[in-house]
């Protein structure tokens, strides 16, 4: 057994104090009644002092109580040895769809420990190798959780994708070998389509272990690679001989409002000139409305709204671009207190807005591709090094035998109240 709180062990010193004062307490003197004291004899008076216990039992429980007070403050606690696993297994998911997995799972002795990368790392049982999980996992915080697992060595098959790196990278006190599997084969998947009066402008996404890229391809509604279902709400393509369906959206006018005063003129000049070249670059009509007064204006029917004014921020459901000048940011536009607020940082002038990429900014805040972007992390199969996948590993010592701790101090807290209870019925039966 250990404490928490050794320090507070001193206050058992305190347990002398009641001991002296028992101790040295002087015994009651017995009265005895007589008829009459003329036949007594005179002689010489002594005083006597008794050194004896008063009340042994009352005095030693009393003790005890103070002293298991004493020892719940200072945090008992009792290391419990526990039984490791001498090494765990723990696979990836989406790894199970691969052939190549059984060939590792069939050299891997029977009995031996076999988990999933997932919360809480499930038992990897043979009924699951036909449910396949795709999501990309969050390595790194998966990495930390493996601490909380009873075993002296962990082996980690993923497939190592930089999407799954998130985070800061942690410090584990865990002996973990990655083995990062590079199963996955190149491929070209269309992610979205869109409605361009007659034609349609399909969005795809090629990625393989080096890179991920994106291509945009003008289509005629007649073409025999795709084909609508009977809704005409979704495209049906071929891929690999199989058929698959996005859904097919129409293209619509994406709405500006650009609201200044006048002593922000200028960077409403810029941002105007901006927007205008964002419509060019995408190939999609931009309404721009500029405003100086807002006494007739609906903000809710905008996709977005850019307040060049000190005046508050009116209510609206539109994202927000609002200008708040900050010394101190690193972008020309800073995220704001929520996912649909942004700060123009800066005033805005010829090199700023090239330097500082002013229409890239105003593009991402545009979102045209808020449906795709859902799907890029599923499609993003670039594998990361070995050395940039590992966490840090802590240099401290962690002892072998393995323990768990128990903290004993609520089993205390009932011997302390039943002692009391003890202790109070005796004390009223002896009077003190």
């Amino acid at each position: 057994m250990f404490f928490l709180n050794p320090t507070y062990l001193w206050a058992l010193l305190g347990l002398l104090v009641p001991i002296a004062i028992h101790l040295w307490s002087k015994k009651e003197g017995k009265t005895i009644k007589i008829g009459s004291i003329k036949l007594l004899d005179e002689s010489d008076s002594k005083q006597t002092s008794s050194i004896q216990i008063n009340e042994l039992w009352l005095l030693v429980l009393r003790l005890v109580l103070l002293s298991v007070l004493i020892i719940i403050i200072a945090g008992p606690q009792i290391k419990k040895k526990v039984s490791t696993i001498p090494i765990t297994y723990i696979f990836e998911s989406s790894l199970l769809q691969y052939e190549e997995i059984y060939t590792i799972l069939d050299t891997i002795e029977e009995g031996e420990s076999l988990r999933m990368l997932q919360t809480d790392f499930p038992e990897l049982q043979k009924d699951q190798l036909d449910s396949v999980d795709i999501k990309v996992p969050n390595y790194w915080q998966l990495a930390k959780e493996m601490e909380t697992l009873e075993t002296d060595s962990i082996v980690v098959f993923t497939n190592g994708f930089r999407s799954g790196i998130k985070g800061i990278r942690p410090k584990v006190n865990k002996d973990v070998n990655w083995v990062i599997l590079d199963l996955e084969k190149p491929f070209d998947q269309p992610i979205g389509a869109v409605k361009k009066e007659s034609k349609i402008q399909l969005l795809s996404v090629s990625s393989d272990h080096d890179g991920l890229s994106f291509n945009k391809q003008l289509l005629s509604s007649n073409s025999d690679s795709i084909t609508l279902n009977t809704s005409k709400d979704s495209l049906i393509f071929s891929l690999e001989k199989k058929k698959n369906s996005i859904p097919l959206i129409n293209e619509k006018t994406i709405t500006i409002l650009l609201f200044y005063e006048d002593s922000l003129s200028n960077e409403m000049k810029y941002c105007n000139a901006a927007f205008r070249a964002i419509s060019k670059y995408i190939n999609r009509p931009v309404e721009l409305q500029i405003e100086k007064k807002k006494d007739t204006i609906d903000f809710d029917t905008f996709d977005l709204m850019v307040w060049l004014s000190k005046n508050p921020i009116p209510k609206t459901s539109a994202k927000v671009l609002a200008y708040r000048p900050d010394e101190l940011a690193h972008n020309i536009i800073e995220e704001g207190p929520s996912s649909r607020t942004f700060y123009l940082t800066s005033p805005l002038n010829t090199e700023n807005s090239i330097n500082k990429h002013l229409s890239e900014e105003l593009l991402y805040l545009i979102d045209i591709h808020k449906e795709a972007k859902e799907k890029i992390d599923l499609y993003d199969k670039r594998v990361m090094d070995i050395k940039e996948l590992s966490p840090l590993v802590s240099n401290l010592k962690i002892d072998k035998k393995n323990a768990s701790i128990f903290d004993i101090s609520q089993w205390l807290w009932i011997v302390l109240v039943f002692l009391l209870i003890i202790e109070r019925i005796i004390a009223k039966y002896r009077r003190q």
